[in-house]
């Protein structure tokens, strides 16, 4: 990919991007994606900028566009190849994993309401997941052992 090339993908990501609003930068980045590749601008085949080139050319953090990429690949919209970098691709949804991302989506939606409604910050929300969860491996692995 030429420099140009990875310059024009970045700049048109960058010229939509705001932080300042309350969608995540990632789902900024893959809605803006998927504009792109609907539109045509992004053709199937074409190679897009590393990870790590498009955080640095954004001004992000590479979890954000890791994320995106991640969330993109799961869509279908993109494809992975190791070795040789991410491409615009037209891979099958992974329908079950579009399913539980849909149901998970589901279930923090209902989650962050009801808390909100209790008053209950999002912070101790994740606190009490994060218990939640480790309480379930150790009650587990007691079971696992027995």
């Amino acid at each position: 990919m030429s420099d140009h090339e990875r310059a024009g993908i970045a700049e048109r990501l960058a010229m939509y991007l705001d932080p300042g609003t309350d969608e995540p930068l990632y789902r900024q980045i893959v809605d803006r994606m998927w504009l792109e590749v609907v539109t045509g601008t992004l053709e199937t085949g074409e190679r897009l900028p590393t990870v790590r080139q498009l955080a640095i050319d954004l001004g992000v953090h590479p979890n954000t566009v890791a994320r995106a990429y991640e969330e993109l690949q799961l869509l279908g919209v993109l494809l992975n190849r190791p070795g040789e970098g991410t491409f615009v691709g037209l891979a099958p949804p992974d329908k079950p994993a579009l399913e539980r991302r849909a149901q998970l989506e589901r279930l923090c939606r209902d989650i962050l309401s009801q808390s909100e409604a209790l008053g209950i910050s999002l912070d101790y929300v994740i606190e009490t997941l994060t218990e939640l969860r480790s309480s379930g491996r150790d009650s587990r692995a007691g079971r696992e052992s027995e």
